[in-house]
């Protein structure tokens, strides 16, 4: 059964969106944002309209919930990860929140009753103290006009967003030159009822019986590449215009499983709302590095020869997908390639030197261990050296990449490599989202192409589709 509150909040946010940020009816005239926060249980993205009052430098926002004895929801979820996305028109924020207290607290809202006296007759009818939050922008992340233009545009036609953005150039200038890593760094800890024995079963269960294909797959070859692969669609949009998935399977550079693959690229074609390419890349030990990565470049190449703007084009890698993928970002920028708009690198290995401390002290039974990867290592590298770029990608310069999505689980022995990437890229000025899914072992979202799919995998390619849908618009319905 719907819900008409819920209904009427989903109504005023397709209004918002298709209107460039204008509400009529009881809204009109007021000054609303989008707030998307994520599940402070989930990690999901929930998106609400929310009435704000410009402030220098920030937005701030009351939690009122209407005068309710409950906070709402979205402040319990800001509070438990304040990294939040603010879509105010013309342009769309990532920001930081915070609660004010004391005097701060106080002196904005007698300045919000000044302006509307609802918000004092919301008090009245509860016990609880109605929390004022404040958001700062710490990134553009999309800007309609363009944010060169973005400024002379607010000026003219929001003069209240200026003052929240005053100062933000000035703070992005001083983050582009390094200084504090949290300006670029986003970690989210995210909880699911799963555990590692329900993904393992869904893994043993999947592997028994492939899940056959959808109906709605689209196995189209839209135009040939240079590397053999397979082209999925559940999108329906061209890539000359949605862009594409590059989709870089794991199997420690040694292994494949086309049926599952295929799969997998229809999940990620549905997810980011845009054609995935499945590529086959030659495996090792007969093809070591850097056979699979040449491959990739070639075909990332060949994708932007073929009209696919680098903007809208998305690589995604598992495991040692990941590696590769990450390796291939040191040769494009190296090349003068335009990079990808969108890295999403999985349970990665950025480390060929084995130094991360979870390695050998993973939290729950992962099935990666030392030897394996000391294995893979020699199988992989050949007698390369092990801490240099592009190979080990942490050992080369992080500087200029695009902005990534790191995905790893919590209980998984290469945690520490997810992190120490992340942690080195945002430093040198990369805009990385970190999520750790708690409790998961090594590439728990290959459980996304199960039947039936446990919750984790829906909340992987939920997380995956909201933090792709700054690129713009697109169908993505997992």
């Amino acid at each position: 059964m719907s819900n008409p509150f819920v209904d009427f909040q989903q109504q005023v946010i397709a209004e918002f969106r298709a209107h460039c940020g204008r509400v009529g009816g009881m809204f009109e005239g007021a000054r609303l944002v989008l707030l998307t926060t994520a599940g402070a249980r989930t990690g999901r993205p929930h998106t609400v309209p929310v009435g704000f009052l410009p402030d220098s430098g920030r937005l701030l926002v009351i939690a009122s919930a209407g005068g309710a004895d409950r906070h709402p929801a979205w402040f319990h979820n800001l509070v438990a990860h304040p990294r939040v996305t603010v879509e105010t028109g013309p342009v769309t924020l990532e920001a930081e929140a915070s609660v004010l207290d004391g005097d701060e607290r106080a002196e904005i809202w007698a300045r919000a009753v000044e302006s509307d006296p609802g918000w004092a007759d919301y008090q009245r009818k509860t016990s609880r103290v109605i929390p004022v939050v404040a958001l700062r922008p710490v990134r553009i992340v999309h800007a309609d006009p363009p944010e060169s233009d973005l400024f002379a545009y607010l000026r003219a036609h929001r003069p209240d967003l200026v003052s929240v953005l005053d100062g933000y150039e000035s703070r992005a200038a001083v983050a582009s030159g390094g200084g504090d890593p949290e300006v670029h760094l986003t970690t989210h800890r995210i909880a699911s009822p799963d555990t590692y024995e329900t993904v393992q079963a869904s893994v043993v269960g999947m592997f028994e019986k492939m899940p056959p294909l959808p109906e709605d797959a689209d196995t189209t070859e839209l135009f040939s590449l240079p590397a053999p692969g397979r082209w999925v669609d559940a999108s329906k949009c061209r890539p000359r215009e949605a862009g594409v998935v590059l989709y870089v399977h794991g199997g420690g550079f040694e292994q494949s499983h086309a049926e599952m693959e295929q799969r997998m690229a229809y999940r990620l074609s549905r997810a980011a709302g845009r054609p995935a390419f499945n590529l086959d890349y030659s495996l090792a030990p007969a093809h070591p590095f850097p056979a699979a990565h040449d491959e990739v470049v070639a075909t990332y190449r060949a994708l932007l020869d073929q009209g696919v703007p680098a903007e809208r084009t998305v690589l995604f890698g598992e495991s040692a997908g990941a590696t590769i993928i990450l390796e291939v970002l040191h040769t494009l920028r190296a090349e003068g390639v335009p990079l990808p708009g969108a890295v999403v690198p999985v349970s990665a290995i950025t480390d060929f030197t084995l130094a991360s401390p979870s390695i050998d002290s993973p939290a729950g039974r992962d099935p990666v261990t030392r030897p394996m990867l000391d294995h893979i290592l020699g199988q992989y590298l050949n007698g390369l050296p092990n801490d240099r770029a592009p190979q080990s990608p942490l050992h080369g310069d992080l500087s200029g990449l695009p902005r990534m999505l790191m995905m790893a689980g919590g209980d998984e022995a290469l945690l520490d490599d997810s992190r120490r990437y992340a942690e080195a890229a945002a430093k040198a000025g990369v805009d990385v989202t970190l999520d750790v899914y708690e409790g998961m072992p090594h590439a728990f979202h290959l459980t996304a192409i199960a039947d039936p799919r446990p919750p984790v995998s829906d909340t992987f390619l939920q997380r995956l589709s909201s933090w792709l849908s700054a690129d713009g618009p697109q169908d993505r319905s997992a």
